[in-house]
């Protein structure tokens, strides 16, 4: 299995909004696809947003990420998950 840890940083005022979208677009779309979320955490205060997303991705993440971003149904989303973002930063882990 292989994780990824995605750290967001939240516009101002729309941590609701994309709460909204994570939860019932983003997870959903990505469970379809056999990703599993650990989970996801955030920090209203200074906007911060963390989850963990995994999956066993035989062809390595960036061909899995590919496919999720192509046919995850991502065009149906009732808005682009990055209109929320104001910073993105990425991290590969294994586990121990």
């Amino acid at each position: 299995m292989i994780w990824q840890l995605r750290t967001y940083t939240i516009k101002p005022g729309e941590m609701d909004g994309f709460l909204d979208l994570w939860r019932n677009w983003v997870v959903p779309a990505r469970e379809r696809l056999g990703f599993e979320i650990r989970g996801g955490w955030f920090d209203e205060q200074d906007g911060t947003f963390i989850w963990l997303v995994g999956h066993a991705a035989p062809d390595g993440w960036e061909a899995i990420e590919r496919h999720y971003y192509e046919e995850g149904g991502r065009e149906n989303f009732p808005r682009d998950p990055k209109d929320f973002l104001a910073q993105i930063e990425t991290r590969l882990l294994s586990e121990a």
